[in-house]
């Protein structure tokens, strides 16, 4: 793999980079217009780097190479996969034309799949226990599980594996499930320690005994009605009345302050992470089924597909010969299915430059993380890439660029 990963930060001449290197590639014939792939995140910045790529070649009197920059495939993530599902759509067993969902379209489907997996008994289940854990909006954590399955390339099948092994890592940072019934254990010693703690509390009349009495009141009523929280029961372990009273609060307090070891939480936990799995499987599987009935794929199905053609034989064949440049721009803002997707045409493709800033990932929400390019940089003597930084600010006057060096270097060090 030839691969050389630049790190550009905010205005440091990164287009102005790739339009030379990309030109330059052109001019010197080491690639063909027809042999480059590069994917940028918005149609603006496809189009931006196609025409000063185009006019780098006009000046540089190479006009059969900016006449044929058509057949580059510069354009988004998802136009070029759409490009290249087209290219090889016998392979893949598709139409050649594919109905495409836009973003909006996708948000409403899925919304649409959300809503039909949380009917019925199971939405009252994961909402009692949701209320016990003090999560206030499960469904949101349902809608980030979905983004996160979908971005990782995670099937519903598999997906519903995984809650064993997320309940498994939570609770392995929790003490052992105790074997005593501490409830019932902490329900006693409040009900035998109450009388006397609201005698001493009317006579002494001091206010963090009244505040403890009232906690301990508050906790009791949610035990007798059923409806107590583990919020309410962390509080119930910190509250503290005064030194006269901890011989009547010391046990409480033990007893409270042991929940992490209660086994309804490790329960509880357990059981909403199993329901949160099982609803997110259904959610996708609700979601497949709707774009089969309409005929349409989105944008990560675009991805899939592409990941899973670029295995076969007759493919890699084909653009081994062809693919002389894979350039990848916003590095930072790359998915883990976009990483595997570019992972497998690098290693395709005669040339590979990949280009992003290392100290952000504005699409977060998508399933971008900064840590995914500190992988890829720390990997690239694995992968024979080398890495180049483009050092200077050409968006801020020097002594702006001076003074921020000076303050946060010494910060950041």
């Amino acid at each position: 793999m030839s691969l050389t990963f630049i790190s550009a930060g905010a205005g440091s001449g990164k287009t102005h980079t790739l339009m030379q290197t990309l030109g330059g590639l052109l001019s010197s014939m080491q690639v063909r217009p027809s042999g480059v792939i590069a994917t940028t995140f918005t149609k603006k910045a496809a189009t931006e780097l196609r025409e000063r790529v185009r006019q780098h070649l006009l000046g540089a009197g190479r006009n059969d190479l900016a006449n044929a920059m058509g057949q580059a495939r510069i354009g988004t993530v998802n136009s070029v996969c759409g490009g290249l599902l087209e290219r090889f759509a016998f392979e893949a067993g598709l139409s050649t034309r594919q109905q495409v969902l836009d973003e909006a379209q996708t948000s409403q489907l899925i919304r649409e799949a959300i809503e039909a997996a949380t009917g019925g008994d199971e939405v009252q289940q994961v909402s009692a226990l949701a209320n016990r854990l003090g999560i206030e909006d499960w469904t949101q954590d349902i809608a980030s599980l979905v983004a996160q399955a979908r971005g990782n390339d995670i099937g519903p099948d598999r997906l519903r594996g995984f809650a064993t092994a997320n309940a498994d890592d939570l609770l392995s940072h929790f003490p052992q499930p105790l074997r005593t019934s501490l409830t019932q254990d902490l329900t006693d010693e409040i009900r035998r320690a109450l009388p006397q703690l609201r005698q001493v509390a009317q006579a002494s009349g001091r206010k963090n005994t009244q505040g403890y009495l009232q906690t301990v009141e508050q906790f009791d009523r949610a035990l007798r009605q059923g409806n107590w929280t583990w919020a309410q029961w962390m509080a119930l372990s910190k509250a503290e009345p005064e030194k006269a009273l901890i011989h009547l609060a010391e046990p409480i307090q033990m007893l409270a302050r042991a929940c992490d070891a209660h086994p309804q939480l490790h329960a509880d936990i357990r059981g909403y992470l199993e329901r949160m799995f099982t609803i997110c499987a259904t959610a996708l599987e609700h979601y497949r089924q709707r774009k089969l009935s309409m005929g349409v794929v989105d944008f990560t199905d675009q991805e899939h597909l592409l990941l899973r053609l670029l295995d076969m034989p007759e493919v890699i064949e084909v653009l081994q010969d062809e693919l002389d440049l894979l350039m990848v721009d916003e590095f930072q803002d790359t998915s883990p299915i976009q990483l595997a997707l570019f992972l497998k045409l690098s290693r395709l493709a005669k040339h590979t430059y990949w280009v992003g800033d290392i100290k952000q990932a504005i699409y977060g929400f998508r399933g971008s993380d900064t840590e995914l390019m500190q992988g890829v940089i720390a990997a690239l003597p694995a992968m024979r890439g080398v890495k180049s930084i483009l050092g200077d600010s050409w968006r801020s006057r020097p002594p702006l660029v001076h003074l921020v060096n000076e303050v946060f270097v010494p910060a950041f060090a």
